[in-house]
Parts: structure tokens; C-alpha cells; sequence
């Protein structure tokens, strides 16, 4: 009978594995769970079903079926790769990573897995790890395309365009149909303003992937920069992306959104903006994040930042002789890029733009015994000078322009921690950019942002007025209690009065006026990368469709009004 029975096993897997490899997935599935109801525990029938689980994206039952597989064997190098690759898929990466070590603690030389976990690291954005394991990958198997096409995805993300273009287009040169290689590269090019490059690759792309929707995305891409929003429109609603593209596919929805903002269809524009974010969790980095959390960030500094508490507050003096820090900040989409292009075209100023300075100076505090923000009030001369020398040596790096007079750390979302700064930095200076609540705050709801948890409210235009609310209250907190040295710039007044609004800003700096400000389109031009969505904005002069823009969506938004109402009348719009 046990013989009859292994026969019949042994016959069933045979056509579940014939099947598998011939990409009859139905059938497949099939017979690896008639073999699961014969021989519950067996292990190739439970770790092939989870990898045909995972080849068709059904992430949760491949999890599931993985789990099972790793009670029977937990040292199956293959399985321990592919259940690592499931969870970095879900967002579950540093489980991943630990299934993945393992991986290749049994086997050395698996090529996959190490490539498996520099994508798992590179989630994390621990990108100089990433690097070490995709290249590990290459030298183990020259022939993998993968490792390549990732080293070129990470020096994408850090900023190194060349590196990245290098990688992209060799991946094409070998294999002259990745289409995600074309993908970035196409991505790369349009994000640095390289028109002439992304339509070289678009035609070359046209010879080895012409069907591939990813060829009309960027065309459309192309005459919606170039102001042809009815063309693009056109091209956008021609084509689809799968659920396995969910990126591309919420780019096309987007892109479809504003072009008809400009042509003046508020209606189908908002329907579109509401598409696009419903797919956000599609992503599944959704998972990583929690829009709540970042709330309570603010909600701790609220009730911590208090006259009472501030009151007992140990009175320290600062002897470093290096100038107080200048920050940019703001609610995001309130302006903050356009400022900060028009100030960088001065001579005398470099704008170090969207880096982790603060978050260093925050860490230094939070690793403090007395608590995150309970330290602040008893902190002495030494623990300050040693801050600001954490933040100031890590500026540094940061900085291009060494012969700068004035250096201006622009990250809009610096403003929550202005408490924080404002302790270390007593002398510092702060730009405050503001814009009509009704417009900055739809503005973010229209927005395709890089997600984290303060991004994940932006999902929701109801969210997003609610951080816009809990932003501002702390805001004008601060404000109340700490003698804070802060200009407020109108992005309206901004737009229509340019050099008057600059020279109130140099004054606050006590710079002089130059010339070159005015010529603040080529300064953004001659940038390789702007890291915000308004990159295409500040290349081109100053444009007034988006002043008032929330006027199109009076019925779409009346639920925001509410929330905001208090703010238009503080800020006098």
C-alpha cells in the first residue's frame, strides 16, 4: 500500500512540476494540493505551491504556504530566498532579511539571494549595504541581469545620475528587451528635464518593446510638459498598466488627473486624483507606514511645548562662533522650491535642499537618558555645543558652494521641529512659506509623494487638511513661546510681485539684492535633479494656473473647509 501510495505521489508531483514549468498555473495549483490532501507534510509540494503563489503576486497565500513549508524544513536555501522575496513584496523586510542571511549561510554562492537582499535593503533605503550584496550577486553570476539592472535602481535613488544611467543602459545592452531598464532610464530622463535623452530612449525602446505601455506613458509624459494637455490625455487613456505596474499605472492616472486640471474639467480631474491615491496601498510600502504616527509626533509636541514647561527650563548659552542656522520651512506644496531656486540663483546663498541635517540634531536628543523631549529642559553648554557639532559637521558634507555666505537648510516639514531647533539653535533663523490653506492643501492631495508616514496623510483630502490643522497649530505654538527670528513669504505675493517679495526675504538675511535671482529658471535648469514634485514647475517662468486653483474644486473639497477656515483668516486670504 505505502508503495502504491509513493507511486501515486510521485506520478501527481511529476504533473504538478510539468504543468509549473509550463506556466499552467491553474493546473499546477491543482495537483500540488491533491498531493497535500494524500501527504499533508509534504515538503516540495508545500514549497513549489507557496513559489507558484508568489509568481502569480498572491503574496499573502504564498506567506502562508511558505510558513507551513519552513515548519517541515528550515534549511532549504530556495525556500528560505523565496519566502525572504515574499515578505520584502509585502513590506516586511527586516523579516526578510533574516530568511535571506540564512539563505545564504547555507549557500554561499547563491546569487539570487544575495541579489533578493540587496532589494530588501534597498526598502530600507540602507542603499551602501544594497550596493556590496547586488554587486556580490554580479561577480557570483556574470549573466544575472538583475543585480545590474538594481545597482542602477539605488544610484537612482542616491542622486547619482551617471552611475545610474550607466547600469540602465548596459542592462539594455544586454538584454535589449528590459523593459524595466527602459522604464527607469525613461523615469531618470524626465525627472532631470532631458528631453532630447528620453526621447532617444523612447524611439530606441520602440524597437525591442514597441507594444509595451510604458512607450505612450512617457509620450503622454512628454506633451503634458510641453503644455499639449488634450494630446497627452489622449495618449494616457489608451492604455492600462497591470496590478503588477501599480507605479506606472498611478503615473498614467496622475498625469491623466492634470491634464484635465489644465483643461479646466475639475470634476473628472478630482475623480482621476482620487483613483491614483486609492492605488497607493497597492504599493504595499503602504505597509511600512502609519499616517497616525507622525500625527502623534506633533500631538507629543503640542502638549510638551508649553509656557509652563518651557519656564523651567535650565538657561544655557551657546559658544559655538560658527553663524546660527537658517531653515526653510513650511506645509509642503506652500512654495518652498520655488523659493528656495530663486534664493539659490543669489550668489552669496546655497540651499542644501531635503537632507536629514535636522534628523541628525533629533537623534542626538533622543538618544539623551532623560527621553525624547523631557532632556531638552535640563540640558547643559556641553550637550548643546555637542549637537550642534553633530549637525554642522554632517551640513558639511552636505554643501557645494564653500565660498557661500549664507547656507539656508530647506525641508518643509523641518517646521515640527522648530521646538527642538530653537533649544540648540537659539540665534536661528527660520523662512516660513505659506499659501492659500485651500490650495497647499489640495495641492498635496494631488501629489505622487515618495510615501513615509507623514506622505501617507496626503492619501485622504481630508487627512491632509488635518495635518495641515495639527502643522499649524504647533507652528504658531512655537511661535508664542520662543522668541522665534522667522520671515513668513505669501507664495501668491511670490508669483505676482517677485522682486519686492525677494528683497523682504535678502533683507531678512541681510543680503544685498542681485540680478541674478530674476534668472532663477536657469539656476533650476542647470540643477541635475530637483528632489520635490515641482521640478517641472521651476524650470519653466512663473505661472499663475495654480494660484487660486482650488476654486475649480469648491464641491469636491467643501468637506475640507471646516478644518481650514481658521487658517484662511489667519494668514488674510
Amino acid at each position: 500500500m505505502t508503495k502504491e501510495k509513493n507511486l501515486n505521489v510521485g506520478k501527481i508531483l511529476n504533473l504538478a512540476l510539468q504543468n509549473h514549468k509550463e506556466n499552467k498555473f491553474e493546473i499546477a495549483e491543482k495537483y500540488y494540493k491533491k498531493l497535500l490532501k494524500i501527504e499533508p507534510k509534504h515538503f516540495n509540494a508545500t514549497y513549489l505551491l507557496g513559489t507558484l503563489f508568489f509568481q502569480q503576486n498572491k503574496l499573502e497565500d504564498a506567506k502562508k504556504i511558505f510558513e507551513t513549508a519552513i515548519q517541515i524544513n528550515a534549511d532549504h536555501a530556495e525556500l528560505c530566498n523565496n519566502y525572504g522575496a515574499t515578505l520584502t513584496q509585502l513590506g516586511e523586510c527586516k523579516s526578510a532579511i533574516n530568511f535571506l542571511q540564512k539563505a545564504i549561510y547555507i549557500n554561499p554562492n547563491y546569487a539570487q539571494a544575495y541579489n533578493n537582499l540587496g532589494v530588501a535593503l534597498r526598502e530600507l533605503r540602507e542603499y551602501k549595504k544594497a550596493v556590496i550584496f547586488f554587486e556580490k550577486a554580479h561577480r557570483l553570476q556574470p549573466n544575472f541581469i538583475d543585480p545590474y539592472l538594481n545597482l542602477g535602481i539605488v544610484f537612482k535613488e542616491l542622486g547619482n545620475f551617471k552611475k545610474a544611467i550607466f547600469f540602465f543602459k548596459n542592462t539594455i545592452k544586454i538584454q535589449s528587451s528590459n523593459t524595466k531598464a527602459y522604464q527607469n532610464l525613461m523615469e531618470l530622463y524626465e525627472k532631470t528635464n532631458q528631453e532630447k535623452e528620453l526621447k532617444a530612449v523612447i524611439t530606441n525602446a520602440k524597437n525591442f518593446i514597441k507594444h509595451d505601455p510604458i512607450i505612450k506613458l512617457y509620450e503622454g509624459i512628454i506633451f503634458y510638459n510641453n503644455n499639449e494637455f488634450t494630446r497627452a490625455k489622449n495618449f494616457l487613456k489608451d492604455i492600462f498598466f497591470e496590478p503588477l505596474s501599480v507605479k506606472n499605472e498611478i503615473i498614467r492616472v496622475i498625469t491623466l488627473a492634470k491634464c484635465y486640471d489644465r483643461i479646466g474639467d475639475g470634476k473628472e480631474a478630482f475623480n482621476y486624483f482620487v483613483k491614483a491615491n486609492s492605488l497607493a496601498p497597492k504599493l504595499r510600502k503602504l505597509n511600512l507606514y502609519d499616517k497616525n504616527r507622525y500625527l502623534d509626533q506633533i500631538t507629543a509636541r503640542i502638549k510638551f511645548f508649553t509656557e509652563t514647561n518651557i519656564k523651567k527650563w535650565k538657561v544655557v548659552k551657546s559658544t559655538n562662533e560658527r553663524p546660527a542656522p537658517i531653515f526653510l520651512v513650511g506645509f509642503p506644496r506652500s512654495g518652498t522650491t520655488l523659493l528656495d531656486t530663486i534664493l539659490r540663483s543669489h550668489p552669496a546663498i546655497e540651499v542644501v535642499e531635503e537632507k536629514p541635517t535636522v534628523s541628525k540634531l533629533i537623534n542626538c536628543i533622543n538618544e539623551m537618558p532623560e527621553g525624547v523631549l523631557n532632556s531638552l529642559e535640563k540640558i547643559d553648554e556641553n550637550q548643546i555645543e555637542k549637537i550642534q557639532n553633530v549637525y554642522f559637521d554632517f551640513l558639511d558634507t552636505q554643501i557645494e558652494n564653500k565660498n557661500a555666505k549664507v547656507y539656508i537648510d530647506k525641508l518643509p516639514l523641518n517646521i515640527i521641529h522648530a521646538g527642538e531647533i530653537a533649544r540648540i539653535f537659539p540665534n536661528s533663523k527660520f523662512i516660513f512659506s505659506v499659501r492659500h490653506p485651500y490650495d497647499c492643501v489640495l495641492s498635496c492631495f494631488m501629489q505622487d509623494f515618495d510615501l513615509n508616514d507623514a506622505m501617507a496623510n496626503f492619501l485622504d483630502i481630508k487627512d491632509s487638511a488635518r495635518l495641515y490643522d495639527s502643522v499649524m497649530k504647533l507652528w504658531f505654538q512655537y511661535v508664542s513661546i520662543f522668541q522665534i527670528r522667522h520671515h513668513q513669504v505669501k507664495y501668491e505675493n511670490l508669483i505676482a510681485n517677485l522682486k519686492k517679495t525677494t528683497e523682504s526675504v535678502l533683507s531678512f538675511l541681510e543680503l544685498p539684492w542681485d540680478e541674478a535671482v530674476l534668472n532663477y529658471s536657469i539656476t533650476a535648469k542647470k540643477r541635475e535633479k530637483i528632489s520635490t514634485p515641482s521640478y517641472n514647475q521651476v524650470t519653466k517662468p512663473l505661472y499663475l494656473h495654480a494660484n487660486g486653483r482650488w476654486k475649480k474644486y469648491e464641491k469636491q473639497i467643501s468637506s475640507i473647509y471646516p478644518v481650514l477656515n481658521h487658517w484662511v483668516k489667519k494668514f488674510d486670504y
